[in-house]
């Protein structure tokens, strides 16, 4: 996945997610906003073939890259556990 980093500061980050779409935006936004520290998480897609923009903001000047990658690990977590008893349905 292509990202670009187009605002980073001590409690925000936008960051593009090139050739994303709703669907995988709406499951990260759904984990990133578990994260206590996360004062706002949302993204736009400004038009009907732009890239996403994912914005975090969070509490207390906590780094705005965390709850992204804890949001994303738990995300391949579930998608693990999906494919391996999938994977014991088959044999």
């Amino acid at each position: 996945m292509n990202i670009t980093v187009l605002e980073l500061n001590e409690d925000k980050v936008k960051i593009s997610l090139i050739g994303q779409g709703h669907t995988f935006m709406n499951a990260l936004i759904s984990e990133i906003q578990k994260d206590p520290t996360v004062d706002v998480a949302n993204y736009i897609i400004e038009f009907q073939f732009s890239d996403p923009v994912l914005t975090v903001t969070t509490h207390d000047m906590k780094d705005p890259i965390a709850p992204i990658l804890a949001a994303c690990n738990r995300l391949s977590s579930t998608c693990g556990d999906l494919i391996s008893d999938l994977s014991k349905m088959k044999q």
